[in-house]
């Protein structure tokens, strides 16, 4: 991974073979980053992606072993319980063209993968367990 950074916003390079929520995990807490918006673009070689089933409370997952077109990531970075939270979707294209998405678990970086991530400047993001859907929605 490399990376720049204005002051503001961080553009980062990750290579071949890096897992992107594993780099950003690293990132985020080497350049005490304290919420952000994401998104990025660039190539997958795999991918694991979930949709998440409203009436069972549970993501179904799915792991997609195929070279992917990344047409968009977007997301951002709050906490929950002092635990860093990554949430990212994105949305794929396979190598006829049919696009696939949902909340991405994990991505391996095929060719390359271009990220940014603007900083949030008012108190850090902060997400709750919401009982009705059950999922950790941005406190606001």
């Amino acid at each position: 991974m490399t990376l720049q950074h204005d002051g503001y916003n961080w553009i980062v390079r990750l290579n071949k073979g890096e897992k992107l929520i594993e780099q950003l995990t690293n990132l985020v807490k080497e350049e005490k980053i304290p919420s952000c918006w994401i998104s990025g673009l660039g190539g997958a070689e795999s991918a694991k992606l979930g949709f998440y089933d409203l009436g069972t409370k549970k993501y179904n997952w799915q792991t997609i072993r195929e070279p992917l077109e990344i047409l968009s990531l977007q997301g951002n970075i709050a906490w929950q319980n002092g635990e860093l939270v990554l949430h990212i979707h994105g949305a794929l294209s396979r190598a006829d063209m049919q696009a696939i998405g949902g909340h991405v678990k994990e991505l391996t970086v095929s060719g390359t993968c271009e990220v940014y991530l603007h900083k949030w400047y008012g108190d850090d993001l902060q997400r709750k367990k919401d009982d009705q859907t059950g999922l950790g929605l941005l406190d606001l």
